[in-house]
């Protein structure tokens, strides 16, 4: 994969390695990363979008039979630990795209605190306030 400024085609070569041909990508997944060759981390946020909008269901459903300690225990394995993971390249990307992860994250605050979909969210927040040492 070459990385190329925004908007502009690189041009096209081969690499042969032994008479084995490597192909060019657009991206790649390196270490859990999605780099995509013009670095907007398109990919990885569409990546991060999948396995937090597949979590949305399960604080739904799962929420009445855990505790609150359980849950945040939950929420911080499932969900706060990809979305971390690797922010320091790919956390200065545009409002439009963050927006979209803000929404889903959102949407699995709300119902571990058992508020509506209009509820403020500043309180929300400060009720995940990461676990400390004493409560595990």
């Amino acid at each position: 994969m070459l990385i190329g400024p925004r908007g502009k085609r690189l041009h096209d070569f081969t690499v042969k390695i032994n008479d084995n041909t490597i192909s060019q990508t657009n991206s790649t997944k390196h270490l859990g990363v999605y780099i995509d060759d013009k670095l907007t981390w398109s990919d990885h946020i569409t990546n991060l979008e999948k396995t937090t909008s597949s979590s949305v269901g399960i604080f739904y459903r799962i929420r009445r039979y855990l505790n609150e300690r359980a849950l945040k225990s939950l929420y911080f394995n499932i969900v706060y630990s990809h979305l971390q993971y690797g922010i320091g390249a790919w956390g200065g990307v545009g409002k439009t795209s963050l927006r979209r992860l803000n929404v889903l994250h959102n949407k699995i605050v709300r119902p571990m605190a058992y508020s509506s979909f209009r509820s403020e969210l500043d309180p929300l927040y400060k009720y995940l306030n990461p676990l400390k040492v004493d409560d595990i």
